[in-house]
């Protein structure tokens, strides 16, 4: 089974839930029970022009997401640069068909992944998320 599909299974099979929260400046955050929260840093990039989508319910790894009109690979070569250019380090690159994934290291030293995919619409969905297999 490739990674990709992998990870399909893994978000179908997640189970905890979350309540999308707004953080003090803004920012989209969730939380994942009473004591754990997961927000974006103010510094984390975003590429310009994705507008914020709301997030579900049911995928508690989840921190952030949005849609760009622009081509997934545009998206995956942003943040190739963008990240280790604002401080978050890059632990490994993963251009793919369905997924292109980067895994980088957030302010707490956690591994996150910036994930572009396509959506159903023609545009790349872009989500930053806890570390997975």
């Amino acid at each position: 089974m490739t990674v990709a599909r992998l990870m399909v299974v893994a978000i179908l099979v997640g189970g905890c839930s979350i309540v999308p929260t707004q953080s003090s400046i803004g920012s989209p955050s969730i939380e994942a029970s009473a004591t754990a929260s997961f927000s974006l840093p103010s510094g984390l990039p975003v590429l310009p022009g994705a507008m914020p989508v709301p997030m579900p319910g049911d995928d508690p790894g989840l921190i952030g997401l949005w849609e760009s009109e622009q081509a997934g690979s545009a998206a995956y070569d942003f943040y190739a640069t963008a990240l280790p250019a604002a401080g978050y380090p890059i632990v490994g690159l993963y251009p793919g068909g369905e997924f292109a994934i980067i895994r980088f290291r957030a302010p707490t030293g956690d591994v996150w992944q910036m994930v572009a995919r396509g959506t159903p619409e023609g545009r790349v969905a872009i989500e930053i998320r806890l570390d997975r297999p």
